[in-house]
């Protein structure tokens, strides 16, 4: 290739890496989730993660120096999937107004479901509070990694990340397609007696893995989630069945459910029970629902290809 030419192309490809990666041009006025408008004068530098989802995220894009806390359950293995890439000298904190002021950030990310007198509380110190609403699609939860890169001045990273997630899951294409062409059913079932139906990010999953979510067609409560009782299980008759891994309690709870579900004489004639398709999945997956929820498409996908 001439030298000119090759020089005009490393200009041009540098030139579009700078607009698609620009920094953030302050002031920046943005709303969060809840729709409360939020303007940033300048980047914030030290940024408070009260949420799992904004712990994994924010750890992937920006570097420890910015955190001043992380959740207090970030390392917990048992829901969260950075426990063991935690930096030394970030605090892990609930969300308590005298603990958070305690490192004074910039900026604090919360839920939608937080405690909504703490997060005023907070406010009032001047504090700015993003509340983050739980997205369950994978066009969500993309947009709200770029949407988190654009507030702290780490648009290239969030980008960087989100392209990983899509890489990743084009490399399940293929078992995916073997998966899809045997249309199976699929239901997700907890101890409490209910399935995740369409508005929840189990429905994500099971469309990225090529799988039909038995719940689907069901009305939904609270959180998505369908009333499930042992009578519309065997109705569905699921060739699937996805149980918890982890159940708040005993040490032994989970796996007790698992024989329970299995040697359940009601639902012996249940075509995930009679085929042995009964999968227990690790609760940081099945309750993710950042980037690393391409991690429970995979797993979800090797689990059902072992059985193809």
């Amino acid at each position: 290739m001439p030298t000119f030419f090759k020089s005009a192309v490393t200009f041009l490809t540098l030139f579009i890496s700078t607009t698609l990666y620009a920094e953030t041009q302050y002031p920046l006025t943005i709303e969060d989730g809840m729709g409360n408008t939020l303007t940033f004068d300048e980047a914030p530098e030290l940024i408070s993660s009260k949420t799992l989802f904004t712990d994994e995220i924010l750890l992937s894009i920006l570097s420890a120096d910015r955190l001043s806390s992380l959740t207090n359950i970030a390392s917990d293995a048992n829901f969260s999937n950075i426990a063991d890439q935690l930096p030394e000298g970030v605090p892990l904190l609930s969300l308590n107004v005298e603990a958070v002021l305690g490192n004074m950030p910039d900026l604090v990310f919360a839920a939608n479901w937080s405690d909504a007198g703490i997060v005023e509380q907070l406010k009032q110190t001047g504090i700015q509070v993003y509340l983050v609403n739980t997205p369950f699609t994978f066009e969500g939860i993309e947009a709200e990694i770029l949407k988190l890169g654009r507030i702290v001045n780490a648009s290239d990273n969030a980008q960087e990340l989100v392209d990983q997630m899509k890489s990743e899951l084009l490399a399940l294409s293929e078992k995916r397609a073997a998966i899809a062409a045997q249309q199976l059913v699929a239901l997700d079932y907890n101890s409490w007696g209910s399935s995740s139906g369409v508005d929840t990010t189990w429905q994500a999953v099971m469309n990225a893995a090529g799988l039909i979510n038995g719940a689907q067609p069901f009305e939904q409560g609270g959180f998505g989630q369908v009333v499930m009782s042992k009578e519309l299980i065997v109705e569905i008759n699921p060739d699937i069945l996805f149980l918890p891994g982890w159940i708040y309690g005993e040490s032994d709870a989970a796996d007790n459910f698992y024989e329970q579900v299995i040697n359940d004489p009601a639902l012996a004639d249940v075509k995930a029970v009679q085929s042995g398709r009964v999968y227990r999945i690790p609760e940081h997956l099945r309750g993710t629902y950042s980037q690393y929820i391409v991690d429970t498409v995979e797993y979800v996908i090797d689990q059902v290809s072992q059985d193809l």
